[in-house]
């Protein structure tokens, strides 16, 4: 073997030793066949050549280099020449590579993906505690530790968290679980959102504030064969801003004509005064309603056979434009009303915008005759027998939530003005019900939910309780709208005849 072959295979023997190579036989031949290595051994050589050319003296060139070097072994065949445990001494070369040493099998930590679900406080919870290996095997929760008491147990049994929260905020859990009897376990982070209401503030509106208006108002009219009561009250969206509710509503029954009226107004809440434009015109359409139906009135008469008849069409249609010309000359002359008011004050008119929904309605034995006017959103509807309603008009719905019509000039002077007026005369009328959008939107959420019979009944369910004792019908209606309904957080107006 010359030379350069025999450290070649020294340098590969040796690098394949020192880093516990394994060794195979297409693994030499390939490093012996690289060209690269080749090169950079003949490089090694000649830098030996020149340096022993410099350094060695002429006795020394009478011995072969080959005679420092060991003789050439045979990976394959050639036996240790020293004792398994004897070092080796410097200059020597290991004859053969070391055995690779034995190592025990190291055991890798499953992945653990562990879900759950979000919880609130003071509503009941129940989520299963879901672990998910990478390995797909199966793992047995154990237990889980809790950092303090908030409510919520570990149900071994179910593998479930239950128990209803008593405290918000995120909460890390330590969840302790198995898989072939080897145990560890992971962190888990619990969400407990607060409950909505109780992030809501109570305050109170400027005490030098323009147009003062009471929180909560409720009336009642209880009079043989009539019963009304109507109530309004402050949104949370107001109490927590601190400002005056916006919505406004009328009632009033005339002992003399029988005659009921019925009025509700939502102010817009963009408008700075809206609270006391919904009251302008509620006085104003309440005062000449009042008037157009007194038995005073000789124009009146002759319509008060047609309802009481009801049964010549050409008639009803009379009645019909004379009620369409009420709520027209009610609806300018409350506009009339905004504009002086916003004058005096130096304020743009729809400062005082609002809306307006109004009906006047009349007993006949077991007939009920109603006349109603719709301008904005909300809902009027009679209701019976039992699981038919009629609702009176149709809402003015926006392209965006909130956005409806207001009572103004253009409104009034909209050539499709009557459409808004509907009369009609039905039996077994169980409940009038005039109401604003604070209290139509978490109930019915669409315009299409108006029209839906199952609807109004659940709201006569839910509302009969306030009504089953006349007496304090306004009371019990002022607090059942303070229902609470996410995201409905409007002023809510709720007038009911039954």
């Amino acid at each position: 073997m010359d030379k350069k072959a025999l450290l070649t295979k020294l340098i590969i023997d040796d690098t394949l030793t020192q880093h516990r190579i394994p060794v195979h036989e297409e693994l030499v031949i390939a490093l012996y066949e690289d060209a690269e290595i080749a090169q950079h051994i003949d490089f090694i050589i000649d830098k030996i050549n020149a340096k022993t050319a410099e350094k060695i003296t002429p006795q020394d060139k009478v011995q072969p280099i080959l005679l420092l070097l060991p003789p050439a072994r045979d990976l394959t065949t050639e036996e240790t020449s020293l004792p398994e445990d004897s070092p080796l001494k410097p200059g020597q070369i290991p004859t053969q590579a070391s055995p690779m040493p034995t190592e025990k099998p190291i055991i890798q930590r499953p992945t653990a993906k562990i879900t759950l679900s979000n919880a609130k406080v003071g509503t009941a919870f129940n989520s299963t505690l879901n672990i998910e290996l990478n390995t797909l095997e199966i793992a047995e929760i154990e237990a889980v530790d809790f950092p303090e008491e908030f409510g919520i147990t570990f149900d071994h049994e179910s593998c479930c968290l239950v128990g209803m929260p008593t405290k918000s905020g995120n909460f890390t859990l330590v969840v302790h679980w198995s898989v072939n009897t080897i145990r560890y376990h992971n962190e888990v982070l619990l969400i407990i959102n607060p409950d909505p209401r109780s992030l809501w503030q109570i305050n109170e509106p400027p005490a030098d504030s323009l147009y003062p208006k009471a929180h909560i108002d409720s009336k009642l009219i209880l009079e043989e064969n009539i019963r009304i009561a109507g109530a309004s009250r402050r949104g949370r969206s107001h109490e927590h801003a601190g400002t005056f509710r916006d919505d406004d509503f009328y009632i009033h029954h005339d002992n003399q004509s029988q005659w009921n009226i019925l009025i509700v107004a939502d102010g817009a809440g963009s408008a700075r005064y809206s609270r006391e434009g919904s009251r302008i015109a509620i006085n104003t359409v309440s005062h000449y309603l009042k008037s157009q139906l007194s038995v005073e009135n000789e124009a009146f008469k002759p319509h008060i056979e047609t309802i009481h008849q009801w049964n010549d069409n050409n008639a009803i249609n009379q009645a019909g434009k004379y009620f369409a010309q009420c709520f027209h000359n009610a609806a300018q002359l409350a506009v009339n009303n905004l504009k002086n008011e916003a004058i005096r004050i130096n304020e743009p008119v729809k400062s005082f915008s609002t809306t307006l929904l109004a009906t006047v309605s009349l007993r006949i034995n077991d007939e009920l005759f109603a006349a109603s006017f719709w301008m904005g959103d909300g809902a009027i509807a009679a209701y019976g027998p039992e699981g038919k309603v009629r609702v009176l008009g149709i809402p003015d719905s926006g392209e965006y939530a909130g956005q409806t019509r207001f009572l103004d000039d253009s409104a009034i002077n909209d050539a499709e003005f009557n459409l808004r007026i509907m009369i009609g005369k039905w039996k077994e009328i169980s409940h009038l019900i005039l109401m604003t959008d604070g209290v139509s939107d978490p109930v019915f959420e669409t315009d299409n939910g108006l029209q839906n019979p199952d609807k109004w009944a659940a709201l006569i369910n839910e509302i009969s309780p306030c009504l089953a004792n006349p007496e304090n019908a306004d009371k019990a209606l002022a607090e059942w709208l303070n229902f609470f309904s996410a995201g409905n957080h409007d002023d809510r107006t709720l007038v009911v005849a039954w």
